[in-house]
């Protein structure tokens, strides 16, 4: 596949022409697991990580973080779709993922972007709920977490987005790799490890997340 380079022209085109209908579309809601970092931007660089409830995923970032330039991890089929879109996904920062191959190709273009202080946006879950019920978290996000200095920012939204409703979002704490995981050489054991904890984290963020919405 003719991979195209993210272009920051376009990147901050679609965001200052789609930022109004964006705000107007979600109505975000912005919660901190943290109220003393309450309003503070994303570190540079970071992991973004985020629970995955709909395709709309993807834009709402894009609009609650304007300033910053999302990289998001985009699985192979979003690809699929004509060359037009393709291309757009790529200029828009998209890293291309083939869940099928059971590789991490994509790992090495995800540090890169990193070391030069960017931001890269992961669903661990890789796919989309099905019938209300998510998918276990992969290990990718642990691997480019231990392969980076870049904290992980666990970022939880309740996915209800519409132009009469109002998107609700939870940002936790920085979590970082080598706070967690002592071993020089991590094993497999390791990465399932943090992955599990990770998953935990973001479980207990939405229930956090659902008590501050009762409670509006």
């Amino acid at each position: 596949m003719n991979k195209k380079k993210p272009s920051r022209f376009i990147s901050a085109f679609v965001k200052i022409t789609g930022a109004p209908g964006a705000y107007i579309f979600y109505k975000p809601k912005v919660y901190y697991v943290n109220r003393a970092e309450q309003n503070l931007k994303l570190p540079k660089p970071c992991i973004l990580m985020s629970n995955h409830t709909s395709l709309l995923d993807f834009p709402l970032y894009l609009a609650v973080f304007p300033f910053r330039m999302i990289r998001f991890l985009m699985a192979e089929v979003l690809f699929t779709k004509g060359k037009l879109l393709s291309s757009l996904l790529y200029w828009l920062g998209g890293i291309f993922v083939d869940r099928d191959a059971y590789g991490y190709s994509f790992i090495e273009e995800s540090v890169a972007t990193l070391d030069k202080g960017g931001t890269i946006g992961v669903f661990p879950e890789g796919r989309l709920p099905v019938n209300g019920k998510s998918f276990p978290f992969k290990p990718g996000i642990a691997v480019l977490a231990a392969h980076s200095e870049a904290p992980i920012v666990p970022v939880c939204t309740d996915g209800n987005y519409g132009l009469f409703k109002r998107a609700h979002i939870l940002v936790g704490e920085k979590i970082y790799f080598k706070d967690c995981i002592k071993s020089v050489e991590p094993s497999k054991d390791d990465y399932e490890e943090f992955t599990l904890m990770l998953e935990n984290i973001m479980n207990s963020m939405k229930e956090e997340l659902r008590e501050r919405i009762e409670k509006e």
